[in-house]
């Protein structure tokens, strides 16, 4: 028996309810979940903004929701390596990650892996959206 893998990428920054939803649906597909983190630096360069919350902060809030079997950060150059460190069998995205998407299959194709990647569904997207919480507090 091998054991089957899921990983999982985000900012989360701002930890809410849809970030739950979407690890505990994302266990569902494998027995072990790994999510990473992304550092401060990859949001500031994919959002073009920086995040709420410091990566150690936003690692502890996902560490702190128990779902994940491993909580890391993102490395701080190649946002492909996790794949390569621990070779999932599945990439399970948010319904909201475009731009990660085309990296990632385009880096799955290069290097002829058989990860399947599958999308989380939003959950109440029109309360449960990081966006709009930010808006909230300011």
């Amino acid at each position: 028996y091998k054991m089957k893998k899921v990983i999982t990428f985000g900012a989360f920054d701002l930890v809410h309810e849809w970030h739950k939803f979407f690890l505990e649906e994302a266990k569902k597909y494998w027995d072990f979940l790994i999510t990473i983190v992304a550092r401060d630096k990859t949001i500031q360069k994919v959002k073009w903004k920086a995040p709420l919350h410091k990566e150690q902060k936003r690692l502890k809030d996902i560490q702190s929701l128990w779902i994940a079997d491993i909580v890391e950060l993102g490395h701080q150059a190649d946002m492909m390596f996790a794949i390569k460190k621990h070779k999932p069998d599945i990439v399970a995205i948010g319904y909201d990650q475009n731009s990660f998407i085309y990296e990632l299959s385009k880096f799955l194709k290069e290097n002829k892996l058989k990860t399947n990647v599958v999308t989380i569904d939003p959950y109440k997207e029109n309360i449960y959206k990081s966006s709009k919480l930010k808006k909230q507090l300011t």
